[in-house]
């Protein structure tokens, strides 16, 4: 469980949060709310990529000092060096974290053949799946996906819906279009209730 406490975040003069409190309890979890409300700047805040907020994020009941070791987040609006290759992005997340190479699931997203190209040269559905494969193998209790649909061919994303059906960890999604994830067990709570 999640939960966001009394969070204030504000870009330049613009509130995007105040004193936003929320808390995200079922095991998978889509939220909605239209583009520009604050979906990708939560998600990242909870995976401490944005640390310039006020606020708590619990986890469990507890504080997380360093939550990128136990949030992992597939998002549009990481910026990955475009000059490395898939392959290269992936290896450093493998030897930063200690995980495993994620062999099946790049075998299952056919992504193996596009492993040596550029981040850069990648097309926007493949960059997606070099997004959700780097967050999946980090095997985190708390995943994270931002618009994990988007772009993905019907192929693919019936993969990650397969994959994250049985997936263990609480994942919590953004998305326009849920209905594939509710069909897998998604709840669906609006971003502000």
């Amino acid at each position: 469980m999640i939960e966001v406490k009394h969070l204030t975040k504000v870009y330049l003069h613009d509130p995007i949060f105040s004193d936003y409190s929320a808390t995200f309890a079922e095991q998978k979890l889509c939220i909605e709310a239209p583009n520009g409300l604050g979906k990708s700047t939560l998600f990242r805040i909870i995976a401490g990529l944005d640390d310039a907020f006020h606020g708590d994020v619990l986890f469990d009941g507890r504080l997380q000092n360093v939550a990128q070791q136990v949030v992992a987040l597939a998002s549009d609006s990481i910026p990955y060096p475009e000059f490395l290759t898939a392959r290269q992005l992936l290896q450093l997340t493998a030897k930063s974290w200690s995980c495993s190479w994620p062999e099946l699931i790049i075998n299952q997203l056919a992504f193996e053949s596009f492993l040596d190209t550029r981040y850069g040269a990648l097309s926007s559905g493949n960059q997606k799946k070099c997004q959700l494969i780097n967050a999946m193998m980090r095997n985190t209790p708390y995943l994270l996906l931002d618009e994990p649909s988007a772009a993905l061919d019907h192929a693919s994303l019936e993969v990650l819906l397969a994959w994250l059906k049985q997936h263990p960890a609480q994942v919590i999604i953004s998305c326009h279009e849920p209905q594939a994830f509710i069909d897998i067990g998604f709840v669906t709570q609006p971003l502000f209730e």
